[in-house]
């Protein structure tokens, strides 16, 4: 159970731990058999299990890893440290193998079936134990065991959590129910197959040598909760029918969408029978494994199945982009590619419901099938930003292609589907109109006919916001320039496509470029086996930010702020991925650099506002004292002030208070304006302006010096204002004031 307060902050509390960070070298661990024996005491029917294998040594490659990253004044190794000593009520952690394997995993709870809720589940945790006495009698929190061998957790915060001896470890958990003695004794008395009965050998291995191993058993979760989740869906199925038959615009996704997610959803929980992710700390990179396994005679089995037909490399890696905001490239592993398409349209069918007929769906699945026989190999695909064009990106496809004839034939009956057939239908439901239109042979170069396309979309109500952007988005249209040269069809989308076919074509010609991009060969360094992978690219997440800028700027209805990042990039994400064997196996390298790179874009502009706060508290400080001085020499002098501020020296002896920080370097011209003819007799003191900032070095706003003393940070409309009534006092008239890059603003 987890419903004690204090186990579920202590449960949250080790799982943002164990999860916020980890990556690259494989760690030093504990003995195999040691290893081994966790598997078989942890219960086969855990729905989840957590497990850190050599505590200290991971972590420690964390904190490696994250020095110079992360805002935390200490490592994660020392933040898990000090949380575990507050449970158990010693600094010293008496008793505890920290260079032993840990685990926490999930299991519903005994008693609790059929139809548990969430509320119903136990988690616990195992700790490796060097000497169990010293564990319960050297931290303070713990108490003796009962005539069960059962100890409490006494403190007032972590109170609830009881600790029994299972083999060379402590397992701890709540005590709400008897769950916790029914799991022990099952674990005791061997009556219960360990989570190594379940795992593959592949899976096992991971577990005992990964440093960080998570793992979910699907089937089990499917089995207990799998009906809640469905029936939760169904009920927010049923809450957007009654929005839209009333005639309420419904804030979150359409019934439509809900029917897709319940189909992606079944399918998820019958077919995949457990997933897992690996994380190996280095001092340079995080790495980690994604491993999605199938259940065995399943179409994501059938999926998950390797292609023995298929290169052993891609060779078009070259025509990846330096630069690009994703690279993708892939070797036609057919079956994947094949069901993974028949059952993309499977969940479009369900989405479309009597928008698309029968016929439709069949003669899509018929081109999708068609369009991968007649791929004859390998692709790259590169996503670039051209915040200067609309749409703000521009798109670089070469695919091997064995059957030309074929090709062109599914892409004219695309277009023809696209137009009047189901998917035209289908999107009209949705509320958009889409048109696309193919022109063979427009151009041609150095022998090579460039065929030309474009792809509109429309919404059907472009008085609604959504229909304001989308038509903003794709009202223009799409343009696409295509080729086939030598075997390979190149297609660019957005930009300068003229120039970038092109391009491509002279590529093609050349035998392709002499070398892969400086940032490939960087990802294939993180990732040595990508090249051989079934698929493989790279992601930029600071080029995908400064996209969606573009983005918000260019079409959004009313334009989105967003921070703008200058922060230069040339690290990227890299991933990998291989099916075969029921089981789809993704590699991910995250780059230090790459995460420096993301933290320097959002701490950047936050260090340069703290400076720029900085310097106007000290230009306001400076104007204060020039201030007081100027009242100090006209205590002296009959209520007049100073002619020039020059005179005021004596007053304040301090050069330096004359020079605003926030005049930048090379600026010629004073950094304070003086207003003469001033008097202390003057009424209204607080809104007559004295001294102010040079307006030529500022824009967002001014600080200003006033009668009385005080002194503002004021915005430029509202400086002016107070500097004509100032002029006005004076019966003067207000020089001309022009702030840096803007004109005079509006009063």
């Amino acid at each position: 159970m987890i419903k004690s307060k204090h186990l579920r902050g202590t449960v949250a509390a080790w799982f943002l731990v164990l999860l916020s960070f980890a990556a690259g070298v494989q760690a030093e661990i504990s003995p195999r058999s040691k290893g081994v024996q966790l598997l078989q005491i942890l219960p086969a029917e855990s729905l989840f299990c957590v497990r850190v294998n050599n505590f200290d040594y991971t972590f420690g490659m964390v904190d490696q890893f994250l020095t110079g990253v992360s805002p935390m004044p200490m490592g994660v190794s020392m933040l898990v440290r000090m949380q575990f000593a507050k449970i158990l009520g010693s600094p010293e952690i008496n008793g505890v193998n920290m260079e032993g394997n840990f685990a926490i995993f999930g299991i519903t709870a005994i008693g609790k079936s059929p139809g548990p809720k969430p509320s119903d589940m136990f988690i616990g945790a195992l700790v490796p134990i060097t000497d169990y006495k010293q564990f319960i009698d050297g931290n303070p929190n713990l108490s003796p065991p009962d005539a069960n061998g059962v100890s409490k957790n006494t403190s007032s915060e972590f109170g609830g959590m009881l600790i029994k001896k299972v083999g060379n470890y402590a397992l701890i958990g709540p005590s709400e129910s008897g769950t916790f003695s029914a799991i022990a004794t099952s674990i005791l008395a061997g009556r219960s197959a360990g989570l190594g009965s379940v795992l593959d050998a592949d899976e096992a291995q991971r577990a005992v040598k990964e440093p960080l191993w998570v793992y979910g058993n699907i089937q089990q979760v499917s089995k207990s909760f799998g009906p809640l989740l469905s029936g939760q869906l169904e009920q927010m199925k049923k809450m957007m029918k009654g929005m839209e038959s009333s005639k309420q615009v419904p804030m979150g996704p359409s019934v439509k969408i809900i029917d897709m997610y319940i189909a992606i959803f079944e399918t998820l929980m019958k077919e995949t029978k457990s997933l897992s992710l690996t994380v190996r700390p280095s001092p340079n990179a995080c790495n980690l494994t994604v491993s999605v396994s199938a259940v065995p005679g399943t179409e994501m089995a059938n999926m998950f199945a390797a292609d023995t037909s298929i290169v052993k490399e891609n060779r078009l890696l070259g025509y990846l982009e330096d630069g690009a905001m994703m690279n993708f490239a892939c070797k036609m592993n057919t079956p994947f590619w094949k069901q993974l398409n028949l059952k993309s349209i499977d969940l479009l069918a369900t989405m479309a419901g009597e928008s698309m007929t029968a016929e439709d769906i069949t003669k899509i699945k018929t081109m999708t099938t068609d369009m991968v026989s007649a791929l004859g190999g390998p692709m790259a695909v590169s996503f670039s930003i051209d915040a200067n064009s609309k749409p703000p990106f521009a798109l670089k496809y070469v695919l091997k292609v064995k059957d030309a004839d074929k090709f062109n034939k599914v892409i004219e009956e695309a277009m023809e589907i696209m137009n009047a057939g189901g998917i035209a239908d289908f999107y009209k439901s949705l509320g958009f109109e889409m048109g696309f239109t193919i022109r063979r042979g427009v151009s041609s170069y150095k022998g090579v006919s460039i065929d030309s396309a474009k792809l509109v979309m429309k919404s059907t109500d472009p008085n609604l916001p959504q229909g304001q952007m989308i038509n903003a988005m794709y009202g223009g249209g799409f343009e696409y320039r295509w080729a086939i040269v030598d075997g390979l069809w190149v297609c660019t989308i957005g930009g300068d496509i003229d120039s970038a076919i092109r391009k491509l074509i002279d590529e093609v010609k050349a035998g392709g470029p002499n070398q892969i991009s400086a940032e490939m060969k960087a990802a294939l360094a993180l990732l040595p086996e990508a090249g051989k992978a079934d698929f493989m690219g790279t992601y930029n997440i600071l080029r995908l930010f400064k996209m969606m800028g573009a983005m918000a700027g260019a079409f959004m209805p009313a334009p989105m702020p967003l921070t703008k990042m200058d922060i230069a990039t040339k690290s990227n994400i890299v991933f990998a991925g291989k099916a075969g064997n029921n089981r789809m196996t993704v590699d991910i390298a995250l780059p230090k650099e790459h995460l420096t790179e993301i933290v320097s874009a959002f701490v950047q502009p936050a260090l340069g506002r703290a400076r720029n706060q900085a310097k106007r508290a000290v230009s306001l400080n400076n104007l204060k004292q020039i201030a007081l001085a100027c009242i100090m020499y006209a205590d002296e002098h009959e209520g007049k002030f100073a002619p020039d501020l020059q005179q005021l020296y004596p007053y304040h002896r301090n050069p330096k208070i004359l020079e605003s920080p926030r005049k930048p370097k090379g600026f010629v011209g004073p950094s304070y304006i003086y207003v003469a003819g001033l008097t202390l007799r003057m009424r209204d003191p607080s809104r007559i302006i004295i001294f102010y900032e040079n307006p030529a070095f500022c824009s967002d706003g001014i600080c200003a010096a006033f009668l009385d003393g005080h002194c503002e940070w004021m915005k430029p409309a509202g400086f002016l204002q107070r500097l004509e009534e100032t002029y006005k006092r004076l019966a003067k008239e207000m020089p001309e004031i022009k702030f840096k890059d803007s004109t005079k603003p509006e009063l």
